[in-house]
């Protein structure tokens, strides 16, 4: 059987910078091809001189499809080649419908008038295919990330794409929306089309993969059918090592000083009026205090309000130190000792024009005063000092943050707050869209902090990593506080059952 894509020898540098070197794959009809690796190992790169962002002068090698050699001097040339890349991070129209997302580019029309009937009826034949349980109509910001992405793969189907590049598409999604993604790209599969699937989830690579192949430091190191693999030899050949635990050793850091006191806190969205709460905990110093619930719960938004952000209008009283804080915005909470990782990285927290010293040092030279000199050559030793400290991977203080993989750039919003000198840290998914040996590293981090006697508030969706990092877990739903369990208390079904309401059935 010949290959749908196939490619050889291929080879890309960036100044000094070896990203890929010598990396040959290829894809067959009706399979699904796991690439893996960790963050920085030249997934993306690789995807991008398979999708022509990269031109074919700008690297080494060659690609063929279907046997047939090909060179592609724009992402036009490969979409026309029918190959599709649907990005983890989504970039679509909110206020076009879902119809004319699905024709961006490609718009049908006859003597300069839009042709808005064959637009509609074309969109609703592909979601069709996909069982789509919206209409071709709505606005696509009425459609949840899931959602999304299904009318990500109607546009690739439409445009008669034979193969498609998925780059950590659950990243964002729910349960119930990974299941039905599960669904259509296993129909996808049997229809002959070809799938290349990046994610760092290794429950969800067993699951669908036929093949694995795997990326180290820009060089295919191993490739294998699924089936004659375990995890534990997948990770060792993505990371280099054996990691003989997913999780470091959990050691009790927890004090007898209690830092944070919340009681009856409630907060309010501005803009939709969405009540959350009200909430009541403590937190001691030390502790990893773990929320956990369905996406939708409310647990980001609530620790965004109790933080100070100006989003929400909130009530209750919160006692920090010993005192009763009355900060208004995020900005006041940071002064007084605070740090947040937010969950949305590309939109809450990269700085994406800026170079690593700048978002590095942004939170911390933001609390002095506006006539404040700031040395730029100290600023500069200093990032590469403190990302250093956290194996980040990066050639230049002075290179642009979004030149660095999705687990890079995390390291760099991790350095920003703790430059800051924090007490309390609200950590978001902090290892959302984090390879395997990074996350390693992000929980020795964890586990640093509280021991110097830092608290945490850790929100998460990965339940192994909810209950293996955390001293107790708050299980919330629809806003409010379900219940408070204790680490002898910790069992994936126990807490499904309190974040879907149904705990004291």
């Amino acid at each position: 059987m010949s290959s749908l894509i196939e490619l050889k020898g291929i080879s890309k540098s960036f100044g000094p910078v070896q990203a890929l070197k010598d990396v040959s794959l290829n894809l067959k009809p009706g399979e699904i091809l796991a690439l893996v690796g960790e963050n920085g190992a030249g997934k993306s790169t690789l995807m991008k001189v398979l999708s022509g962002v990269y031109p074919h002068k700008e690297f080494k090698g060659t690609i063929q499809v279907s046997g047939q050699s090909a060179q592609f001097a724009s992402p036009k040339d490969s979409e026309a080649a029918g190959i599709s890349l649907i990005h983890q991070e989504l970039s679509t129209f909110p206020d076009l419908t879902v119809a004319e997302n699905m024709v961006v580019g490609h718009w049908p029309a006859k003597k300069g008038w839009l042709k808005q009937k064959e637009i509609f009826e074309k969109a609703q034949h592909w979601l069709k295919q996909l069982d789509a349980d919206f209409s071709p109509q709505q606005k696509m910001s009425s459609l949840s990330v899931g959602q999304q992405q299904v009318v990500e793969i109607a546009k690739a189907l439409s445009r008669n794409s034979k193969v498609l590049v998925l780059d950590e598409p659950t990243s964002s999604l729910t349960n119930r929306e990974s299941q039905k993604l599960f669904a259509i790209l296993k129909d996808l599969k049997s229809k002959g089309c070809g799938l290349i699937y990046i994610s760092h989830r290794m429950e969800e690579i067993f699951a669908l993969a036929d093949r694995v192949c795997v990326l180290r430091d820009g060089q295919s190191v191993a490739s294998s059918e699924i089936s004659k693999i375990t995890e534990a030899q997948l990770i060792q050949q993505m990371v280099g090592r054996s990691l003989e635990n997913m999780f470091p050793e959990k050691q009790s850091a927890v004090k007898n000083e209690t830092v944070l006191e919340v009681k009856d806190f409630v907060a309010h969205q501005k803009s939709t009026n969405l009540k959350l709460g009200p909430l009541s905990f403590h937190l001691k110093k030390g502790e990893i205090l773990g929320f956990g619930g369905l996406l939708g719960a409310g647990r980001s938004e609530i620790l965004q309000a109790l933080a100070g952000d100006s989003l929400y209008q909130s009530s209750g009283a919160i006692k920090y130190q010993g005192q009763m804080p009355s900060w208004k915005h995020l900005r006041s909470s940071y002064q007084q000792g605070w740090g947040l990782v937010p969950e949305d990285r590309k939109h809450q927290s990269l700085l994406p024009s800026r170079s690593l010293t700048e978002n590095c040092g942004v939170l911390r030279l933001s609390q002095k005063s506006l006539f404040s000199w700031v040395k730029e050559k100290a600023e500069a030793e200093r990032t590469e000092k403190d990302l250093k400290a956290l194996k980040t991977r990066f050639h230049s203080e002075a290179q642009k943050i979004t030149d660095l993989s999705g687990g890079n750039q995390q390291k760099v919003i991790f350095t920003r707050v703790l430059q800051n000198a924090p007490e309390v840290l609200i950590l978001d998914e902090p290892t959302r869209g984090v390879d395997v040996g990074a996350k390693f590293e992000i929980y020795q981090m964890m586990q640093a902090w509280v021991a110097q006697g830092k608290s945490i508030l850790l929100v998460s969706s990965d339940l192994p990593e909810l209950m293996a990092m955390s001293d107790r877990i708050l299980v919330m739903s629809h806003g409010k506080l379900q219940k408070e369990l204790n680490r002898s208390e910790f069992h994936e079904e126990v807490i499904m059952k309190w974040a879907l309401g149904q705990g004291s059935k």
